[in-house]
Order: structure tokens, then sequence, then C-alpha cells
């Protein structure tokens, strides 16, 4: 097997495994994007829906792994990781979708939440002392941005006519195009693109509607404090590590360094160590930092039962009463924006104007072809 087909497989199976791990990180009140009250959590038709859906995921993430090692290794068809991904992903969100659907009907015939006292807490000093996003951590980035950009201008004179197509921060030697300033330099875009991004999410995420538990309000700020600290600061070392990435991956456009599978596997080192840094963050401070230390009684009251807001399993909400423009999402290191805020369709309707823009080639995106 080439190269390319183990970076296939090992994302086929990475695939698998963050889908099959997703409901475990999550905080027990919301099996599968459904709002319970906590002493719920461990209701049998919970524990029937998680064990369900792992063997699901299990099943059909064997089989996503077993088809693309058959379709690229044996018959030698290059694209079947871009097929079976998309179709894994379906497949495991279907699964999900199904076990929310068996949560929220469990709560809804057995009345879960009927005597509990529900509310929602409120910490007004994230707003007046916000977390501060400590910006040196985005220092390794712009740095390797701008050695690699300082690189591929003292050697642009003398780049040969062609030169490598970059896919991903694999460069594909054989496959060549003319040299031209956008060619040469997209990688280096894909350095300060990046950057660009991780900046204004240090901006607006500690913006973003705190997620508080009313049962334990103070614990759970001091927690979201924590949460969102190690999340800013892990945004800034990831552009970092992509920065790295995409150096090596230019040294290879640029001919500098040979394009081998040495190569490739160097430029993956630092998108690698991201994702084990994420993995373990996730896995030690939990959904929201739900998993952080932090001692408080219960306050003998439920987070208020708000699951109309949510759709499509917890991943949509759209509230018009709430004045929040990003919300942390119901599963996962992610917020998501509020569809009840008009600002939220006044992004989404830029996003498809560049998109139909870019579909009539008014604007010119990086091609990833020849």
């Amino acid at each position: 097997m080439t190269s390319s087909v183990y970076l296939d497989l090992v994302l086929v199976a990475l695939l698998a495994a963050g889908f099959w791990a997703a409901p475990a990180l999550a905080r027990p009140t919301l099996p599968f994007g459904v709002r319970v009250p906590a002493a719920r959590v461990a209701e049998p038709e919970i524990v029937r829906a998680h064990r369900r859906y792992a063997r699901g995921v299990l099943v059909v993430g064997t089989l996503a792994f077993v088809l693309v090692a058959f379709a690229s290794g044996g018959l030698r068809w290059e694209p079947a990781a871009a097929f079976a991904a998309p179709v894994l992903a379906a497949a495991c969100c279907g699964l999900g979708y199904q076990a929310h659907r068996t949560v929220a009907a469990a709560k809804r015939s057995g009345d879960w939440y009927s005597g509990t006292r529900q509310a929602v807490a409120t910490d007004t000093s994230l707003r007046t002392d916000p977390v501060r996003p400590q910006w040196i951590f985005l220092a390794p980035a712009a740095v390797l941005f701008a050695i690699t950009a300082a690189i591929g201008a003292w050697h642009y004179g003398d780049l040969p006519a062609t030169l490598p197509t970059p896919n991903g921060m694999t460069v594909d030697s054989a496959l060549r195009g003319a040299t031209t300033v956008g060619r040469a330099f997209a990688t280096v875009t894909a350095q300060l693109l990046s950057i660009v991004l991780v900046a204004l999410l240090g901006i607006a995420l500690p913006r973003a509607r705190p997620e508080l538990d009313a049962a334990q309000p103070a614990a759970s700020a001091a927690r979201y404090r924590n949460y969102l600290g190690g999340v800013l600061r892990l945004l800034f070392g990831t552009a970092g590590c992509v920065a790295a990435s995409l150096l090596v991956a230019s040294l290879e456009v640029w001919e500098i360094v040979p394009a081998t599978t040495g190569a490739t596997v160097v430029s993956y080192l630092p998108l690698a160590c991201a994702v084990v840094a994420w993995v373990a963050f996730a896995f030690r401070v939990g959904d929201a930092g739900h998993r952080l230390p932090a001692a408080e009684e219960d306050s003998g009251r439920v987070q208020r039962d708000d699951d109309r807001y949510w759709h499509l399993a917890g991943m949509v909400y759209a509230n018009r009463g709430d004045p929040a423009l990003l919300v942390h999402r119901r599963s996962g290191v992610a917020w998501t924006l509020n569809l009840g805020h008009p600002i939220s369709w006044a992004l989404l309707a830029a996003l498809a104007v560049f998109a139909a823009l870019a579909g009539f080639g008014v604007v010119e995106l990086p091609s990833r072809g020849g």
C-alpha cells in the first residue's frame, strides 16, 4: 500500500473513533442532545440508546475501513476515502439522530421534568470581566507565516515553469501546474487565512453566551472560565501547528525539499500533535468543562428544559428571544450561531453570496487539481 492509502485508512479510523467517543464526552444531562434532569441520566432508555449507538458506529466504521482498504489497496481506486468518509459521517449522524429520537420519546412519555424546579443561571462577571485571550500563544503561527513568506519571496524568481500541486498537506510531484503567484503562494495564503480565522474566533468566543448549570451556578461558571481559556490556548497552538505543517508543504511545492513519503509524514506530524492535544483536552475537561472539579452544593434546581429551541439532535439553535449570537453547542468542543438572531442570517447570506460568486468563477478559489 502507498502512503496515501495509509493516510486514507487513518482518516476513516479517526472519524469512526471520534463519532464513537462523542457521546461519552457530552454532558450527562444532554444525552444525544436531549436535555434531561440529573436524576434521570441513568434511565434504561438512555443506557440502551448509548449501547445501540456504540455498536452501530463500530459496525459502520469497520465496514468503511475494510472497503477503503480493499478499494484503495486492492483495486487501486484512490478516491475511495473521499467517498467513504462522508458516507461514514452521514451513517454515524443517522445513528446519533435515531438515539436522539429514542431519548426524546422516553423523556416525553415519562414526563421526566415533572416535579422539578427549573431555572436559568447567569454570571455577569463573564461579561464585565471576560476571559481574555492570551495572544502570545498565536505568536508561533505568526512567526512561521513570516518565515514561510520570506522563503517563498526569496526563491520565487528561481522557481521552475511548473510546480507540484498541494493536496492538503500532501504534495503530488507528478501533478504539476504553471507557476503563478497564486499557485506558488497558495500554502502561504492558507497559513494567513488560518491565523485570521483563529484570531476572529479568539475575539468571538469570549463574547458567546456562557454555558452554566442552574444546579451549580457558581461552580459551573468557574469551570466554564477554565474551559474557555483552555480552548483559546489550544486554538492558538493549533494555528501554529497548521502553520508548521504548511511550511513543510511549501518547501515541497517550491522543490526545496523533495516531495517524498517522509516529507509527507513530517508535514502531518504537527497536525497529529494538535489532534492529540484536542482529544486529551476533551477527555480531561469534558463538554463545556463539566468534568473539571468545582465544589458547590446542589441548588435543588435543574436547568430549564429548552429542547424546543434546539434542532437536528442539538446541532442547530434558533431562539428569537435570546440576544446571544453565539451559543455553545450541545455536544463537542464547538459553538454555533443562534439562527433566531438576524445577524446570523446576514452572515449566512454573505457566505452564500461568496459561494455563488465562486461557483460562477467571479471569485477564484485555489484549485486542488492541475
